[in-house]
């Protein structure tokens, strides 16, 4: 029922970050090449990836990495636990990234709010550029986060999340085969 709801997420995540890692990186390559060839790079580069792609490509596939199941876990106490009692810590811990998600779009959306009214800018050289959309990759990327979390919470309780543990060693033989 929740899949194409994750499915969305995921693919969103891809596409929109790997169009940002290749933007930056075209951008970066394009301002090298003038810097060294006609003396004046592109206008506001290390604004523009610094205020927009850094923060793209950091947080956009944060709801990915739970997708993937790919955040870190400590389960040195946990792990021998079964059942009810492991669905339990499970649920508490989601809980609270649910908490902790909540308040992070809280108020990186009240900051958002905020630079837009104002209109937030900075001056690169002789150019204003327009940082406030900027902005609102944190919001945006916190409520993806908080969707997934709330959609494994709803699994949790309904008894059909799949704890599959994994062995770390067994993903990196994996991906040593495919290289």
């Amino acid at each position: 029922m929740l899949k194409p709801i994750e499915t969305a997420i995921a693919r969103f995540s891809m596409v929109i970050g790997g169009a940002v890692l290749i933007l930056m990186m075209l951008q970066v390559v394009v301002d090298v090449f003038m810097r060294a060839f006609l003396g004046a790079g592109f206008p506001a580069t290390p604004d523009l990836v610094g205020k927009y792609y850094m923060v793209a490509v950091s947080l956009f596939p944060l709801a990915l990495t739970e997708l993937k199941r790919r955040h870190i876990e400590a389960t040195i106490f946990t792990q021998r636990l079964t059942g009810r009692s492991r669905q339990c810590v499970i649920l508490f811990g989601f809980l609270i990234f649910a908490a902790v998600l909540a308040v992070l779009l809280y108020g990186s959306t009240l900051e958002a709010i905020s630079k837009t009214q104002r209109g937030a800018y900075i001056e690169a050289g002789t150019i204003r550029f327009v940082t406030w959309p900027s902005f609102w990759i944190l919001p945006f990327s916190f409520a993806l986060a908080l969707i997934v979390i709330l959609i494994r919470i709803y699994e949790v309780v309904s008894e059909q999340f799949d704890d599959d543990e994994h062995d770390v060693m067994e993903q990196v033989d994996a991906i040593r085969e495919d290289a």
